[in-house]
């Protein structure tokens, strides 16, 4: 193991948020703040970023579904065709 160690935990919430809790060791810790005066600030900027990137594309599919398909559901927002957005299931190919 190296010196660089956390242990992190994400569950789900039954309305479909989650809680991700991460514990840096002391060593963790000081590595992030070398690098971001703020550890706090770099990780929520990185969720944010992820989730905007991802949000926007899958957005855009859903809408181009949606119109080639005459489905768009009535008043839709980004938030409903993102959480109506089904995901893949990935499976083993044997």
């Amino acid at each position: 193991m190296g010196f660089n160690t956390y242990t992190s935990t994400f569950t789900e919430n039954e309305d479909g948020s989650s809680t991700y809790t991460i514990n840096m060791s002391d060593v963790t810790t000081k590595c992030m703040k070398i690098d971001s005066t703020d550890p706090k600030e770099w990780i929520d900027n990185a969720i944010d970023n992820k989730s905007r990137i991802v949000g926007e594309r899958v957005y855009k599919l859903e809408l181009d579904r949606h119109l080639e398909n005459g489905t768009m559901p009535s008043n839709p927002t980004k938030g409903t065709l993102l959480l109506a957005y089904e995901i893949p299931v990935v499976t083993e190919t044997e």
